[in-house]
Parts: structure tokens; C-alpha cells; sequence
């Protein structure tokens, strides 16, 4: 079996969802995610202008990983996402690292991300955590190595083949399923076929952790290529390994009816964690400012996706640790209101 869970017992053995439906309920009924990792990155003085993006940070400043990772945390996440999403065996070895070097590169990714989670539980030991605080493994898409803008439409060309992207994949997602994560976080999917590719590996690779598979739309109703969500997310469903569905690097204004769409297809968790709505200019490779919302207005919307299903939540591109500490603090109020004692 490839992958050793460290947030709690009998995770790797259950079934994805169940082990999900189990840190959730731990949590009170809701778990907040983390926001964006590149956009704290670059606030905190990292240069990104590069192929690898963010997983530029691993060879040479994973202490501001660390550092984002902790901010996350303190701001109220649950769960923290490796800086892993365009980390490749194939990108790193286009820099010059051998295969070993590159593998060690993308289990370093998790191995920092535990650094900060066991940093944090050390700060707090004086006033115990009673929520999990879980480490999720990110895989971008085939698109996000290439790193040309094809994540945001899936069109894939020539290479767009069912065998081309498991075999791409494979050996990464062993590598990290191996370093330790609680969850492996196939991120920005961007077609049907690559959903397809990462369900066949995680049998075919005998993965035993749970996976979430998340998936990105430009019009609410279809993923960016265009393919139906509600195939994609019932691929999803078929897949006993894959403990939740949903939306990332959307815009807030199109979650409430994917979510519905995800729903009519699948029981397992749903998770959101929506860009802040500002359009990603691919040929200029950065974001459009004045087109997103403010956190305020990003916030406003938890409630709504709450009572649509949503138990997972957090923000994706241009979201930060104070978004994050406002859905925390949504949802604690959520919670509360919920449990007042009947007069």
C-alpha cells in the first residue's frame, strides 16, 4: 500500500469519504482550508516568475513555505496544501535535477508543510487543538506543468491521451502519497479524461489515503474545457478512494450552483475553495486586479454555500490568511447560532 495517514487512526484503511465524514464531524461539522499559496509567497518577498511557480520556493526558500503554511494555521485552517502544485519529476529534472533529486524535491514539499503542523501544535500545546489540523499533497494538472495557461481551458493537444497523462502522473502521486500526507489534493482538474487518469492511478498505484478531487469552471455550469461537471464529478463518485468533490480557482459568484450540480451525482463531502474572482490573464501570465471581491464580499457568500452542502471551505488564487481567519470566524458563528440552547 502506498501512503501513511497522520490524522488519526484508520484513515488509510476506511473508505475516502468515510475517513472525510470523520475529520469533519471532528471539526464540528465544517473544516476551513487554506487560501493561496503563491499569493502569499510573493507578499512575503518570493520571485515566482518562473515555469515551477510556487514550487520554485522548494528549492530555495522553504522556510517562507513554512512560514505561509503557520500563517494559514493561525488564521484558522484546518487544512494546508503543499507547495507542490507544479511540482514535477519532469519539471524539476528540465532544471537540471536528476530523477532522485526531483522526487526528493516533491516529498520535501510535504515534508515542510508537517514542519509547520507540528510547529503549530507545539505553540498551542498549552491550550490543546480539539480540531484537526490536516496536511493535503497537491497535484496540479498536466496544464499547470506546462505552465502555458492550458489548466485554465484543458486542452491538452496531441498530449491530451488517457495512457500520455497516468504516465505522467504516476510516479509523482506515489512519491507523494509515500511522504506522508493525511490527503492527496488533485487540484484545478481541468477535463474529463484527466479525472478519469487519476482515478484509474489510484487503484492501479494502491493508494491508501483518502484523495479530493476539485475541479475548475469559467460559466457555473461546465469545467473549462468545456466537458460536462457532472460527468467529471460522477467519475469522481465512482471512485471509493476519493473522499470529496468539489470547486477551486472559481469565481464566488458561480459556486452555489455547482455545488447543486455536484450534489445530484454524489453523497461524498463537498469542498469550495474559490479564487477571489479575478480573471488570470494566461498570455500576460498574471492576475487582472479590480475584477475579484473583497473578503467581506468572498465571506459573504459562506452561509449560502453552507446550506448548499459545503463542509470544506476555503480560498484558492488571491485569497489570504485574512480571508481565511473571516470564513473561520463565519463559520464559528455559524456553528454557534446553530447550538444555542432553546429558552
Amino acid at each position: 500500500m502506498v501512503g501513511k495517514s497522520g490524522g488519526g487512526g484508520g484513515a488509510a484503511e476506511e473508505d475516502g469519504a468515510a475517513a472525510v465524514r470523520r475529520w469533519v464531524e471532528a471539526g464540528g461539522g465544517r473544516l476551513v482550508m487554506d487560501g493561496g499559496l503563491a499569493t502569499e509567497l510573493e507578499a512575503n518577498g518570493a520571485d515566482l516568475n518562473d515555469p515551477l511557480w510556487s514550487a520554485k520556493c522548494l528549492l530555495s526558500s522553504s522556510h517562507l513555505i513554512r512560514k505561509v503554511h503557520l500563517d494559514y494555521l493561525e488564521a484558522g485552517a484546518n487544512i494546508i496544501i503543499t507547495a507542490s502544485y507544479q511540482a514535477t519529476i519532469q519539471g524539476f529534472e528540465s532544471k537540471g535535477f536528476s530523477k532522485e533529486q526531483s522526487e526528493d524535491l516533491l516529498a520535501k514539499s510535504v515534508e515542510i508543510a508537517r514542519e509547520a503542523h507540528d510547529m503549530f501544535l507545539k505553540e498551542h500545546s498549552d491550550r490543546p487543538i480539539q480540531h484537526p489540523i490536516l496536511v493535503a499533497a497537491s497535484i496540479g494538472s498536466y496544464g499547470a506543468y506546462l505552465a502555458d495557461g492550458s489548466e485554465y481551458s484543458g486542452d491538452y493537444g496531441e498530449a491530451g491521451t488517457l495512457e500520455f497523462l497516468k504516465d505522467f502522473h504516476k510516479r509523482r502521486l506515489e512519491v507523494l502519497a509515500e511522504a506522508g500526507p493525511d490527503l492527496i489534493a488533485f487540484e484545478t482538474i481541468p477535463n474529463k479524461l484527466e479525472a478519469q487518469a487519476y482515478v484509474e492511478l489510484l487503484d492501479e498505484c494502491n493508494i491508501s489515503i483518502p484523495a479530493w478531487f476539485s475541479f475548475n469552471s469559467k460559466d457555473g455550469v461546465h469545467i473549462v474545457s468545456g466537458d460536462s461537471l457532472i460527468e467529471c464529478a460522477t467519475i469522481a463518485n465512482g471512485c471509493s478512494k476519493v473522499g470529496a468533490v468539489g470547486i477551486n480557482c472559481t469565481p464566488p459568484r458561480f459556486i452555489h450552483g455547482l455545488i447543486l450540480s455536484i450534489r445530484k451525482v454524489t453523497d461524498k463531502p463537498i469542498l469550495i475553495y474559490p479564487n477571489s474572482g479575478e480573471r488570470y490573464d494566461a498570455e500576460k501570465k498574471e492576475w487582472v486586479e479590480s475584477t475579484g471581491v473583497s473578503d467581506g464580499d468572498f465571506v459573504s457568500y459562506v452561509n449560502e454555500w453552507c446550506k448548499d452542502g459545503a463542509v470544506l471551505i476555503g480560498g484558492c488564487c488571491r485569497t489570504t490568511p485574512n480571508t481565511i481567519k473571516a470564513i473561520s470566524r463565519s463559520l464559528n458563528q455559524r456553528h454557534s447560532s446553530l447550538h444555542l440552547p432553546v429558552a
